[in-house]
């Protein structure tokens, strides 16, 4: 970068600073997560350490940016961010077939013929680990929308350096055929392909408890008690990067003694720097039994919810676009499908397999109004869902507490302190907390703000409540208009 690119890029960096709060400014800004490239034509090219920085930047910091660089030079009126070469977070690959996949898996063979026992135990370990996951998911058949963008960010971080993010272990949580498991497999498919980690185990948490169980069998000797043991240590200690699904079904089984042996699990592998992630059908703090030690790292913990109606509309492009029907005729159907069948993704494809059965028997012919007369008759949409009122979403809520105190949505993220802004932003956060699963950290970055902010709001909104009663008053009534 030439001397005067670098005072230009000092200057853009001072402003945003003083404009922004420490934590946000040092996460995002700092560690050189972002640096200036050139600039063509009063655009500046950026350069992001990864896809979640870039991604993150451009959602929640942009007019504070654009603003720095006015500041800076008033030639410049727009940017460009583009990820590192040497980031591999946007790189993507499916496997398809178990074929596809050993020949992935066998290619540092050919690249390296001398190669040590030990790497061969590996290789074939991590392509026992690939004939676990589900042929498709990985993260170019995730379909992105409002209600995983986050997770899903996240998740691409972790593939792409296990050892280095700051959220070990991380929690994914949310309801039934969301996408959990999607993105658990996506994650441990790039790491195995992309060498990410040297190697990666996923099991389930009912396996973990089988293999614990093991190591209390008083049926069996004490030699095959410690071999147990000795399995259990090096199948959940050792590896760089651990993948456990449906962590909840264990809580509270056999007095907390198997929670706690993960427990101790985890707090080995942290000390370590050896990357966990974890699912579950809600947040730690809200599993009942789940052993305290978990809760504490409630903070590292996204949801992913339910889709919405884009993200349905596009999960159904993806996987029914082969329906050889005209155009029109099948987006129409689509966008009815998407706007009645508000269930999670699981649901969604069951639909889909719907669609494909009846133009096996209608072809060409299948029109919307056939489609809706076969659903009626064999229940494949609830009527009950159509009636039902949807559920909260931040989405939702920013823009029915922006419509109450007569500002845009786009004002809830802005970087100002304006009473006639900064209220109905604590109010929005605060029911973002109270009718989500979203985590703070999650909240945070609708709101272009870091999770200690969003504590201080909620806070804020809670002492305002029990201080003012007109304020109360107005709370209560805003909540009675959510659909809850």
């Amino acid at each position: 970068m030439a001397d005067a690119s670098q005072g230009l890029w000092d200057s853009v960096l001072s402003s945003l600073r003083s404009s922004l709060s420490a934590n946000s400014y040092d996460m995002w800004f700092g560690k050189k997560n972002l640096t200036l490239d050139c600039i063509e034509n009063g655009c500046a090219k950026l350069i992001a350490a990864n896809e979640l920085v870039a991604s993150w930047i451009n959602g929640q910091f942009r007019s504070a940016l654009l603003e720095a660089f006015k500041q800076a030079d008033p030639e410049i009126n727009d940017y460009l961010i583009s990820v590192s070469a040497s980031s591999k977070a946007s790189q993507v690959m499916i496997m398809s077939t178990d074929a596809a996949s050993e020949a992935a898996v066998e290619k540092p063979v050919v690249r390296k013929p001398l190669i040590s026992r030990e790497e061969k135990t590996l290789l074939a370990e991590n392509a026992k680990t690939l004939a676990l996951f589900y042929s498709n998911y990985s993260f170019d058949t995730f379909v992105e929308g409002d209600s995983n963008r986050i997770a899903l960010a996240m998740c691409r971080t972790i593939a792409e350096n296990p050892m280095e993010c700051s959220m070990n272990p991380f929690f994914l949580f949310g309801g039934p055929g969301v996408g959990k498991t999607h993105l658990l497999q996506s994650i441990g498919r790039y790491a195995i392909m992309y060498s990410t980690a040297s190697r990666v185990v996923f099991r389930t948490a009912e396996q973990f408890l089988k293999d614990f169980m093991r190591t209390q069998d008083m049926s069996v000797s004490r030699a095959e008690r410690a071999d147990a043991l000795a399995k259990l240590r090096s199948t959940y200690e050792d590896p760089q990067l651990l993948l456990i699904d449906d962590i909840q079904v264990i809580a509270g089984i056999g007095h907390g003694a198997t929670e706690k042996a993960l427990f101790q699990v985890l707090q080995k592998r942290v000390a370590a720097k050896r990357q966990t992630v974890f699912c579950a059908d809600r947040r730690p703090t809200e599993i009942p039994n789940l052993y305290d030690g978990f809760t504490h790292f409630d903070g590292n913990s996204i949801a992913v919810d339910v889709p919405d109606f884009l993200t349905r509309l596009n999960i159904l492009r993806k996987k029914a676009n082969a329906l050889q029907i005209p155009v029109e005729e099948r987006d129409r159907i689509f966008r009815w499908v998407a706007q009645h069948q508000r269930g999670n993704v699981r649901e969604i494809e069951g639909v889909v397999t719907k669609l494909f059965a009846y133009h096996d028997l209608l072809g060409v012919n299948l029109t919307l109004d056939t489609f809706k007369e076969l659903c009626e008759s064999c229940n494949v949409i609830d009527p009950a869902n159509v009636a039902d009122k949807p559920i909260p979403t931040i989405s939702s809520i920013k823009e029915m507490v922006a419509n109450a105190y007569h500002v845009s949505v786009e004002s809830l993220r802005a970087n100002t302190r304006v009473k006639s802004v900064s209220v109905p932003r604590k109010v929005a956060m605060y029911f973002c907390r109270e009718l989500t699963k979203e985590s703070l950290l999650s909240i945070g970055f609708q709101f272009g703000r870091d999770y200690t902010t969003v504590i201080a709001s909620i806070k804020a909104v809670e002492r305002d409540m029990r201080h003012d009663p007109e304020f109360a008053s107005n709370i209560e009534n805003l909540r009675a208009s959510f659909a809850i």
